[in-house]
């Protein structure tokens, strides 16, 4: 078994090679740990990898392929290095595949033009903006899109040390920075937000709310960050009183999803409120309303149809949602469906 400790380095390396087959759960999950920790081992996989490219935060995406699994390029180590022969150095680990695959990601920066139009002919694929990459992909890929990107991020923004200001040297696998004058290691981390869906007492209505800077006629849920000290329930209670003037009851937990914009864990909940007027936050949103069952159904019907109508840019005279790569859309389309609350996991994961 590749979680086993008494196997070595080279034995990690020539393993997924030899298995072609895909491993447990619990083997990915024990390898993928040694990757992030031992340096040797991560570096060891490199040559035999699979890597997903950026080139300023935007994903190597076959758009023909959206909403497929196919999506998402996966280079290997020689197709990557024909193009970015720094790979090495500027990789960082994704996850592991099922078949035992170490998959990493590298940022290119800028590529020369005629190297990105030789690329993208040979691969079929686009560098996507990737708040549009997210809604072309399955929920799956989704949060491999964001993971990466996040990593990225995260080494590029914390090239100092927040104790002594000195230089960091980061892991091989880009999941931590150990600063050189100091010792102190950190770890990327994702900010915690709640993200609601309100009902009414009947279950007949819920509140949306638009943000200026959403397209024209788009209506999400109340979301906002944790503020230090805070539980979940506390923090949904907190946003919905600040934000449209309301007090909800019966918080429950639904599922979670990784955004990287910047870097968030949002955790979709439901809660209750009687139907009542509401008072909106005017720095924060340009209108919050009541929506019946009715009007939230054809909603998600036609972005399930059509996910792309949600592009800034796009007109559409009619209620929008956002598209099913949003945690929102599943908290939304599964209260159309009546999904009950213990079961709408299953059906996002």
């Amino acid at each position: 078994m590749m979680s086993s400790p008494l196997l070595s380095s080279s034995c990690l390396r020539i393993l997924p090679r030899l298995l072609r087959r895909n491993i447990s759960y619990v083997e990915r999950i024990r390898f993928l740990q040694r990757l992030k920790e031992q340096d040797s081992v991560c570096t060891s996989h490199i040559p035999d990898g699979k890597f997903l490219l950026y080139s300023q935060s935007k994903p190597l995406l076959r758009v023909d392929k959206a909403n497929t699994e196919d999506a998402i390029v996966w280079l290997t180590y020689p197709e990557v290095t024909r193009y970015y022969p720094h790979a090495d150095d500027s990789s960082v680990l994704v996850d592991v595949a099922m078949d035992g695959t170490a998959r990493y990601s590298v940022q290119v920066g800028a590529l020369p033009r005629t190297t990105k139009d030789e690329l993208q002919s040979a691969t079929g694929a686009t560098f996507t903006d990737l708040r549009v990459a997210l809604f072309m992909v399955c929920w799956r890929d989704a949060h491999t899109l964001s993971r990466a990107n996040s990593l990225h991020l995260w080494n590029r923004n914390s090239a100092f040390c927040g104790k002594c200001g000195a230089l960091t040297e980061r892991s091989a696998a880009g999941h931590s920075r150990k600063c050189r004058n100091c010792s102190m290691t950190n770890y990327p981390s994702a900010v915690p937000v709640g993200i609601v869906l309100i009902t009414d007492s009947a279950h007949q209505n819920i509140v949306l709310v638009r943000q200026p800077r959403t397209p024209r006629g788009m209506y999400s849920c109340i979301a906002g960050f944790s503020d230090v000290g805070e539980n979940l329930e506390q923090t949904v209670h907190r946003e919905v009183a600040e934000e449209v003037g309301i007090e909800v009851s019966s918080v429950r937990y639904v599922a979670s999803q990784h955004w990287p914009f910047p870097g968030s864990l949002m955790a979709g909940c439901f809660a209750t409120a009687e139907k009542q007027e509401l008072t909106i936050d005017e720095r924060e949103l340009e209108e919050a309303r009541w929506f019946s069952r009715d009007e939230i159904s054809g909603a998600v019907e036609r972005i399930t149809s059509n996910p792309y109508l949600r592009l800034r840019g796009k007109t559409c005279e009619e209620l929008l949602i956002p598209p099913p790569g949003a945690i929102a859309y599943h908290l939304i389309s599964h209260w159309v469906k009546g999904t009950p609350i213990e079961e709408i996991y299953h059906h996002i994961y």
